[in-house]
């Protein structure tokens, strides 16, 4: 019979460390990309200098679009079948009514919520993790109970081990006590950043929003007969500029999202502008800069003066900054080693947790309590590292299409309202025309610039 004896807490530590370091290389799926280089570095840089030509030569032979890149990468995606965390972000672009508040302040929300924790997308995007920390937690169980301690049966009765080891396998808690402040801090840090991006990306699409219908309602209330007595072009202006704004805003929610979305993008912009413009549009290499220019364009055509064109431009140069703050954000993730060290060290704290449990579940049957404390633990802590992740990039989990089709609605309403602005319908409750109200010497006092 051969005994192994475990004489040192520290070299099971380094022990269960490298084993969980190799286990975390196996899982991550980029350590397998570079199982085929060869081990000498010649070798290497020849197999990469000859992927490089390879690449090389494809791209000088295939038709890359130019369309919608973003600091020069192209916006295809290699990844074959999505994961559930992915597929499931398209429902979580909540938007909320009077109804929905109510049922978010119910009382029995904590049950509610507590009960479809089966359900949660969090649970799902970290099954895995959290089933290599529940599968450690039972091999340390059943090691100790074959190797040390022994079994001790439902009568009662202690059956002694098949192999008596000096010591069990665990480690002390005093490595975690010390070290659980640092990755609070990285988790902590993690996660404000992550929400600070979504809040920021949030209120960006809120200017962005707000710019474009002021551009509209500006067309809409600014181009008067007096100015352009004729009706069909002045309404055809402000056609264009309505259309303009939200096609803006179409071509930046493209330019932000994956390329699930181009197809059903340029067939969007097809339908709504002329067949030159449109095209023009979907070859861009900067959609939303073009969409921009279009929209200037279109403004430049309508009836105003100086001054009111100042106004109409300070808007598109709004909407053109905030542009580019939403390129920011979509294209600058957290740093990277930040993000990879965090991960590492919420990966080998909680892979060597279960070691560090075994004695305060002493008094639990046979220690088994410690296996679903440990998958409850690494669940909530694994779990706070997938927020945010889920929130880092923030373009695909925000209601912009709401937004979207909320100025979409404007394109055809901001016209018609026009017209019963200018041009009263009759039997249309109005006390003064257009003409008598800026004529008006209260208004002139009031309004000095806006009639010039």
């Amino acid at each position: 019979m051969v005994f192994v004896r475990v004489r040192s807490p520290l070299v099971t530590m380094s022990a269960i460390m490298m084993a969980s370091l190799v286990l975390m290389g196996a899982v991550v799926p980029k350590a397998r990309a570079f199982s085929s280089l060869p081990s000498n570095s010649n070798g290497a840089v020849t197999a990469v200098a000859s992927r490089r030509s390879q690449m090389t030569e494809v791209s000088l032979n295939a038709e890359v679009p130019k369309a919608n890149s973003m600091f020069g990468r192209s916006s295809s995606s290699s990844f074959d079948k999505p994961t559930y965390g992915e597929e499931s972000r398209q429902y979580r672009r909540t938007v909320y009514a009077h109804d929905d508040w109510i049922k978010h302040r119910q009382s029995d929300r904590f049950l509610k919520n507590l009960f479809s924790t089966v359900d949660s997308g969090v649970v799902r995007g970290t099954k895995l993790e959290v089933s290599i920390v529940t599968a450690i937690a039972t091999s340390v169980v059943v090691w100790n109970g074959l190797f040390y301690e022994g079994f001790r049966d439902f009568a009662g009765v202690l059956h002694d081990p098949v192999i008596a080891l000096d010591a069990p396998l665990t480690l002390p808690s005093f490595p975690f006590t010390i070290s659980i402040s640092a990755l609070s801090l990285l988790v902590t840090f993690r996660t404000n950043n992550a929400y600070q991006r979504w809040f920021e990306a949030r209120q960006c699409w809120g200017i962005i929003n707000t710019e474009c219908r002021n551009v509209a309602r500006i067309a809409g209330s600014w181009c008067v007969p007096e100015k352009e007595p004729n009706r069909e072009k002045r309404v055809e202006d402000i056609q264009r500029v309505s259309t303009g704004a939200w096609v803006f805003m179409r071509a930046l929610q493209r330019h932000t999202g994956g390329p699930g979305d181009e197809e059903e993008f340029q067939k969007t912009v097809r339908e709504a502008l002329p067949k030159d413009e449109a095209e023009g549009l979907i070859a861009a290499g900067h959609r939303p800069m073009r969409a921009l220019f279009n929209l200037s364009r279109h403004i430049e055509r309508l009836p105003l003066n100086e001054r009111q064109r100042i106004e109409v431009d300070k808007s598109c140069v709004i909407i053109g900054d905030i542009c580019g703050a939403c390129e920011r954000i979509y294209g600058t993730p957290i740093p990277l080693v930040y993000t990879r060290h965090t991960s590492r060290f919420l990966c080998t704290w909680l892979f060597l947790l279960p070691l560090a449990m075994w004695e305060p579940f002493a008094n639990s049957w046979n220690h088994w309590t410690m296996v679903p404390s440990a998958a409850v633990l690494s669940l909530f802590l694994f779990g706070v590292d997938e927020l945010s992740i889920q929130l880092e990039e923030p373009f695909s989990v925000l209601p912009i299409g709401g937004l979207v089709n909320g100025v979409k609605n404007l394109v055809n309403s901001v016209p018609e309202w026009h017209q019963e602005y200018a041009e009263p319908v009759e039997g249309m409750p109005r006390e003064l025309t257009y003409a008598q109200a800026t004529s008006s010497e209260k208004v002139q006092k009031i309004y000095p610039r806006s009639f010039d």
